[in-house]
């Protein structure tokens, strides 16, 4: 999970910087990083569900 995090961090830079060099959020660059970081986002959000889930199950039992 940690790696994830760190590769949306740089990504997140990524796509700012690349925002305001371009001073276009609808640039093709822009839209590709917002798009990578829409999967990790998908990714990070999954685990964390699992482990939330996990904790549930083992309180209950």
């Amino acid at each position: 999970m940690d790696k994830l995090l760190m590769e949306l961090e740089k990504l997140r830079g990524e796509m700012v910087e690349t925002a305001l060099m371009e001073q276009d959020l609808l640039h093709r660059d822009v839209l590709v990083l917002s798009q990578s970081l829409d999967e990790i986002i998908i990714q990070v959000q999954a685990g964390r569900l699992h482990d939330y889930r996990c904790r549930a199950l083992s309180r209950s039992s």
